[in-house]
């Protein structure tokens, strides 16, 4: 019997969340189904009050070398039902990482390849090793990677994310560092105590106010100076008025 795709395990001590990919013999490799899993996953896990942040880890080698697209269908698809079962699952995990109110963190080793990588660059925060490898190759099969481009859209520089996708480059931990992929870079012996040190500084943070920053971060960049402005004063309000609550 096959592996579940992964698993999730509360720690309410650490008012945290983790979701282990774990089917490291297939690269951690994700079937349409799973993508939906994993999106309600993350979701449900950051809506749970006692959460302050969600962690997405993986078994083994690799954190996860893209999506596995099963068997061939025997005829064509129409461009409707390939929307529905194939390019809405992918969007709606991104838009789960994004709804969910806390910080959403990827701990990346060894390769993160396309959707993997574009999940890795979708998530709030992302750890990585040093020896950790970032590409986007879907054009090697002549499949332009939108989906994937919208999961980073305003974190990675166009012309640097538009020469990634064509030449299907394989870039190291620090270029993606660089060009907004990740948060953070350590090296491999040190991934785990990296993660701890960042998890102690954040959930030591109200929930209310965590959520404040990602809220922000996500509407104010597409907000003229003056709205924003405003809604920074309304978000902040709201957090100072709640301290009995929080």
């Amino acid at each position: 019997m096959e592996s579940a795709p992964f698993f999730v395990i509360h720690d309410e001590a650490n008012f945290t969340a983790t979701i282990t990919l774990s089917r490291p013999d297939h690269g951690n490799r994700l079937m349409t189904e799973d993508v939906s899993a994993l999106g309600h996953a993350i979701r449900e896990s950051g809506a749970d009050p006692s959460v302050k942040a969600v962690i997405i880890r993986a078994q083994g080698e690799h954190f996860c070398l893209g999506r596995d697209p099963g068997p061939a269908p025997a005829k064509p698809k129409s461009a409707l039902a390939m929307r529905t079962g194939i390019t809405q699952p992918i969007l709606d995990l991104y838009e789960d990482i994004r709804a969910t109110p806390v910080p959403v963190i990827a701990v990346v080793q060894g390769e993160a390849r396309g959707f993997g990588c574009a999940m890795v660059g979708q998530c709030d925060l992302s750890i990585a090793a040093e020896g950790a490898t970032f590409s986007l190759p879907e054009m090697d099969t002549n499949l332009p990677p939108t989906l994937a481009i919208s999961a980073v859209l305003g974190k990675v520089p166009p012309k640097r994310l538009m020469h990634l996708i064509y030449t299907r480059a394989k870039i190291g931990a620090a270029e993606a560092l660089a060009l907004g992929f990740l948060s953070e870079v350590v090296p491999a012996a040190e991934l785990d105590s990296a993660v701890a040190a960042t998890l102690a500084r954040l959930t030591d943070r109200s929930r209310p106010a965590l959520a404040a920053v990602k809220e922000y971060l996500a509407v104010a960049p597409h907000m003229d100076p003056h709205a924003a402005s405003r809604y920074a004063s309304t978000l902040l309000s709201v957090v100072l008025s709640s301290k009995d609550e929080m």
